[in-house]
């Protein structure tokens, strides 16, 4: 999701790695918890002046950064002072740094390692023209419902599944698994199908039954149209309404719409943003609205209002995380 250019200067984190705001217990989602499942990957960033094959570009800005959908939108939650935990898999030699940079950022992490499997990589290149991202998911690829501690979820208010490579590895088949895993306590259940991949890799008919149990669907624009195999948006948020009760679909500068059944979509504008980065801004407009709706489930466009408040900081930031 990207914004306007209109300068907005981001703020700083806040202090102390689980530092909460004085004003807590006041605000929207506070005593509520969260358990975010999805993918934890090693990030290579580009910022090049390249624009076609076979081109040496010496002075592109390159950053090495913790990405992946989950890890973005656990850390957002915990930025955000939400009490959060993250289900994850890497490599067995990347365990450790992973869960350090998770606590740091308020998140309670639960790592699973795998011997046989590094953890995954995400390579997104962007220059004048826009971006685009590589990804191997590697351990991520094979995160399963098997993963998931049944007292997190007998715990957690909200469960959120997000991340290509959990989403992919499986099929449907562990789709719906995952979904069921999540409903098991009783929880409110959101999914980010992550990006068009994934769709076009599962079927659109059989991953729409898959998300029988979701609660909230948050795709963007693209993934949106895939899903519902539309061209025309209004009538996507329609038609995936009939299999999940609320759509919030990102649509970039254009804010987001929202869908419920039997209801006309609503459109949310954007949050006016400096864009340094696109990486991750949809995972933090999940963080924001997630938070928000914990606790107010009727007031969907004020919980789509701080989504976008949320996007607007991710994207005055490389990557797709808040500052340590």
């Amino acid at each position: 999701m990207s914004t306007s250019h209109e300068h907005v200067v981001p703020p700083s984190a806040p202090a102390g790695p689980r530092a909460l705001p004085a004003d807590r217990g006041r605000r929207r989602g506070a005593g509520k918890r969260f358990l975010v499942v999805g993918d934890v990957l090693d990030g290579i960033l580009v910022h090049t002046t390249a624009s076609a094959m076979g081109v040496h570009d010496p002075a592109a800005t390159i950053r090495h950064r913790a990405v992946g959908a989950g890890g973005n939108t656990a850390t957002w939650l915990g930025w955000l002072g939400a009490e959060v935990d993250l289900v994850a898999r890497t490599g067995v030699d990347d365990v450790y740094r992973h869960e350090r940079g998770l606590e740091d950022a308020g998140v309670r992490p639960h790592i699973r390692y795998d011997a046989r499997a590094s953890t995954g990589t995400e390579v997104s290149v962007r220059n004048a023209l826009g971006r685009t991202a590589m990804s191997d998911p590697a351990a991520s690829g094979v995160l399963s419902a098997s993963d998931v501690p049944p007292d997190l979820v007998a715990r957690a208010d909200i469960v959120h599944l997000t991340g290509a490579g959990l989403l992919t590895g499986g099929g449907p088949e562990r789709v719906a698994e995952l979904v069921a895993c999540a409903r098991a306590g009783g929880a409110r259940v959101s999914l980010d199908p992550s990006s068009v991949a994934v769709v076009r890799s599962l079927g659109p008919a059989a991953l729409l039954e898959a998300l029988a149990g979701v609660d909230v669907l948050f795709p963007g624009h693209d993934e949106a149209l895939a899903l519902a195999e539309s061209t025309d948006l209004r009538v996507a948020v329609r038609r995936l309404t009939e299999h999940v009760p609320l759509v919030v679909v990102t649509v970039g500068p254009e804010g987001a719409v929202l869908g419920r059944p039997g209801r006309s979509p609503q459109r949310v504008a954007a949050t006016p943003a400096t864009v340094v980065d696109t990486l991750g801004a949809g995972d933090a407009f999940a963080a924001g609205f997630l938070r928000a709706w914990a606790t107010d489930p009727v007031r969907i466009g004020s919980a789509a209002r701080e989504g976008g408040r949320v996007a607007a900081r991710a994207l005055g930031f490389v990557g797709g995380r808040p500052p340590a």
